[in-house]
């Protein structure tokens, strides 16, 4: 017993020395991107009527969502536009949100058109009005765009998998304390981003039920 409280307290005192780190490699692992994969592809497996059709869709069209704006936020990187890809000052995020939302509103125009199943369709919709309502925050306010993204894919999930999925929502502090630690924002800034994201979840995931119905 004795051998063991030393080693708890030299397991967090590294974690204390290394809490940055740790923060960092957190914001990176549950990152908005890799967040909005894996929920649309937990909710084509859920509610598709052809669930290996949906998926299919998915992975052919992330390229297409993904690739061009984050290349385009690489860019600005470079050039010393923005400081990261997170977009950590408020006053540089509206053009590139801007040109997000534009670049989402054309793939949505194209996923109709080449008829994709309604649950793709509906994430591309439930991500652009994501963006568009954090947008307009973001002229006035700085928001979290982690905080609304891992509580949206938290909320879907408990909503999909009913309350045994429960597990899945401590992810939303962790993240929160993350952005926190690494001072991108304050905890106000992710608590209003979370509830953002909590009711864009709500819309999406009873939308999809309804698409279905």
């Amino acid at each position: 017993m004795l051998s063991v409280r030393p080693s708890i307290k030299n397991s967090l005192s590294v974690i204390r020395n290394k809490d940055e780190i740790i923060a960092r490699w957190i914001s990176h692992v549950v990152s908005p991107h890799i967040v909005g994969v894996v929920v649309t592809s937990a909710m084509a497996l859920e509610y598709s009527p052809d669930p290996l059709k949906a998926l299919l869709w998915l992975f052919g069209l992330m390229p297409l969502l993904v690739l061009p704006p984050l290349g385009y936020l690489l860019w600005l990187v470079r050039r010393g536009k923005l400081a990261d890809i997170y977009m950590p000052e408020r006053e540089t995020r509206l053009r590139p949100l801007t040109l997000m939302m534009v670049w989402l509103l054309i793939c949505w125009g194209l996923i109709r058109h080449w008829q994709a199943p309604s649950v793709v369709e509906m994430f591309v919709l439930a991500a652009t009005v994501m963006i568009g309502v954090l947008s307009l925050v973001t002229l006035f306010w700085k928001i979290s765009f982690h905080g609304a993204t891992i509580t949206a894919a938290a909320t879907a999930t408990m909503l999909i998998a009913g309350s045994s999925a429960w597990p899945v929502m401590l992810l939303v502090p962790l993240v929160g304390w993350a952005r926190v630690r690494l001072e991108r924002h304050t905890p106000r800034q992710v608590i209003f981003g979370s509830l953002v994201g909590a009711l864009i979840a709500l819309i999406l995931v009873h939308g999809a039920i309804f698409s279905v119905s």
